[in-house]
C-alpha cells in the first residue's frame, strides 16, 4: 500500500513539475512507457523546472546516494557489508566513501582507459596504484569482470545483471539487479532464486500490458514508467517465500 501511495505521489509530480511529462500528459491524458533511447534524446526534458543546469555545471549524481542503493540492493540479495570492504567495478576511479559501517571504493574495469605509469612519472605527473581489494572485501561488477587483479586475492564476487541478461538466463542466487542507465534496483537473496525490488526506490507495473518502472526518489533526471530492456519477460509478482514483491517471469 505504502509503495502505490509513494508511486502515486511520483506521478503527480512529474505531471506537475517535468516538461517531458507534462508535454505527454497534456497530449494524451496519460504516461506511457518511456525508452532508454528516448530518455537519452530528451534527458534535458526530464529535469523538474527549475532543476535543469548547462551540462558542464552538472555535478552529477552524489556517490552517497549511489552508495546507499549499491548497499540496499546487496542486503536484498543477502549479503552482509558490515566490516568488509566494497568494491565496485567502474570505468573510472572515484574517492572512497564511508558509509554504514564500510568503506565503498572503486576497482578499474579491464576496459577503463589508463596511463602507463613511467610514462606519467616522465611527464611530471603522479599515478596513485590502483586499489586491491583484501580477501574478505566484496567486489560487485558484471559476469566477464569479476577476474583478473579485481579477485586475484580471493575476495568475494557478486554478480550484477539487466532485465535484457536476466530474459536469456535465470540470475544467479546472491547476484544484484543493475540496469547502467536506472542503477541497482533490487537482488536475488540465495534461498528463493526471486528477484526481489527494492521497493524504497523502484516500483514496477502493468502499463498496456508492459512492465514499466518509476523511480521514486530519483528527480534529476526524474524517470517515470520507463521500460528497460528485458521488461517484456517479466511482470510484477510476491516472491512465493517471502511475500516481498518481485519481477516474475512471465510464460
Amino acid at each position: 500500500m505504502r509503495g502505490r501511495h509513494r508511486y502515486a505521489r511520483a506521478v503527480r509530480r512529474a505531471v506537475a513539475t517535468v516538461p517531458y511529462y507534462r508535454e505527454r500528459y497534456a497530449a494524451t491524458g496519460t504516461l506511457p512507457p518511456l525508452t532508454r533511447d528516448e530518455a537519452e534524446l530528451r534527458r534535458h526534458l526530464l529535469m523538474p523546472l527549475g532543476s535543469a543546469l548547462l551540462a558542464r555545471r552538472d555535478p552529477g549524481r552524489p556517490a552517497a546516494e549511489h552508495v546507499a542503493e549499491l548497499h540496499e540492493a546487496l542486503r536484498l540479495a543477502g549479503h552482509r557489508t558490515g566490516g568488509r570492504e566494497v568494491y565496485e567495478v567502474a570505468p573510472a576511479l572515484r574517492d572512497p566513501v564511508r558509509a554504514h559501517g564500510t568503506d565503498w571504493r572503486v576497482v578499474l574495469a579491464s576496459t577503463a582507459e589508463t596511463v602507463d605509469a613511467a610514462e606519467a612519472t616522465d611527464a611530471g605527473r603522479y599515478v596513485a596504484a590502483p586499489p586491491t581489494p583484501a580477501r574478505n572485501a566484496l567486489v560487485v561488477g558484471e559476469a566477464g569482470q569479476l577476474t583478473g587483479p579485481a579477485t586475484a586475492n580471493g575476495a568475494r564476487t557478486v554478480e550484477r545483471f539487466p532485465l535484457a541478461v536476466a530474459a536469456r538466463t535465470r540470475p544467479a542466487p546472491g547476484s544484484l539487479w543493475y540496469e547502467p542507465w536506472l542503477g541497482h534496483l533490487g537482488g536475488v537473496p540465495a534461498d528463493c532464486g526471486e528477484l526481489h525490488l527494492n521497493t524504497g526506490r523502484v516500483h514496477a507495473r502493468l502499463l498496456d500490458g508492459a512492465t514499466v518502472l518509476t523511480l521514486l526518489r530519483r528527480r534529476r533526471p526524474t524517470l517515470v514508467h520507463v521500460r528497460p530492456e528485458g521488461a517484456g519477460s517479466f511482470a510484477p509478482a510476491a516472491c512465493p517465500r517471502h511475500g516481498v514483491p518481485t519481477l516474475g517471469r512471465t510464460p
